[in-house]
């Protein structure tokens, strides 16, 4: 089974995992890892090696952080370097870590799906998972159904 790792500045890594067992119920195979304000770097390293040793089932683990060049992704990068090559290669680390990538990556761990071709679909949901609304757009809407009577 693919392994999950989530790991963030506060309780966001916590946060996401709650939220997705929300929507689909209890959750496997997913380790959440915090930095807490005042804690030692190193310290999120040795829980970021504790987290994947904890998943590591053969079949891959997605790395998720908040992100990119921040204290969780760094650690990430140095433990991830500290492995075994063979663990290495079915390791990746996505930044920007929020719920539909979560949810997405859920799906593939359910569909057992091949751990190179998750991170793609991952960051493409991501990215889907993005928009804005404001009021001006229902004024905008209105006008253009004005102009066709």
């Amino acid at each position: 089974m693919l392994g999950i790792v989530i790991a963030t500045h506060g309780a966001l890594s916590t946060g996401l995992k709650d939220a997705a067992e929300v929507i689909m119920g209890t959750t496997e195979n997913i380790a959440t890892v915090s930095l807490n304000q005042g804690e030692d770097i190193q310290k999120v390293g040795e829980k970021i090696k504790e987290a994947i040793q904890l998943v590591d089932q053969g079949n891959g683990i997605v790395v998720f952080v908040d992100l990119v060049s921040a204290s969780p992704y760094n650690q990430a990068l140095l433990t991830i370097r500290e492995l075994e090559k063979e663990i290495q290669e079915k390791i990746y680390i996505i930044s920007g870590a929020n719920l539909p990538m979560l949810l997405e990556t859920i799906n593939h761990q359910l569909l057992e799906t091949p751990i190179e071709q998750i991170p793609e679909a991952v960051v493409e949901q991501g990215e889907n998972g993005l928009g804005v609304w404001h009021v001006s757009m229902i004024e905008t809407e209105a006008a253009d159904e004005d102009d066709d009577f």
